[in-house]
């Protein structure tokens, strides 16, 4: 017989889309759907106040004790980090970290979290951030 298996370990990926559906364990299809939601605004019957209303969408990656990582993606395109200890959203590990960001970039650094490679995800943000001001 096997070993039950600590599911603290094992990482959880949800996506909160800019209507309020979530995902777990969202696909790169549902990821890619959420990001043309929030560039794409073409639904008849909908505002502009109604698209300012629903501006953001967001995925988390993170573990049942922690850590837990979120990017949110703005309908301005806007990107922007947060980590935290765990998932009640009280101990913040780093300062938030905001980018700009084109659709084709919020697909790249969604898919980057949903698997798990905060790696990319921690050079996405920190690229922005070492480029040169021009005076």
């Amino acid at each position: 017989m096997d070993a039950p298996q600590d599911t603290t370990v094992e990482p959880w990926v949800i996506l909160l889309r800019r209507y309020g559906t979530e995902t777990r364990s969202p696909s790169t299809g549902d990821l890619a759907k959420a990001v043309s939601e929030l560039f794409d605004e073409s639904i008849p019957a909908m505002t502009e106040s109604d698209y300012r209303e629903h501006g953001a969408a967001s995925l988390r990656y993170g573990f049942d004790a922690g850590p837990m990582f979120t990017v949110e993606i703005t309908r301005s395109g806007s990107a922007t980090l947060e980590q935290w200890a765990d998932q009640d959203y009280e101990q913040e590990i780093a300062p938030s970290k905001s980018r700009p960001v084109t659709q084709g970039q919020a697909l790249e650094i969604w898919s980057f979290l949903s698997s798990g490679d905060l790696e990319s995800v921690q050079r996405f943000f920190r690229d922005i951030e070492e480029r040169p001001t021009t005076p």
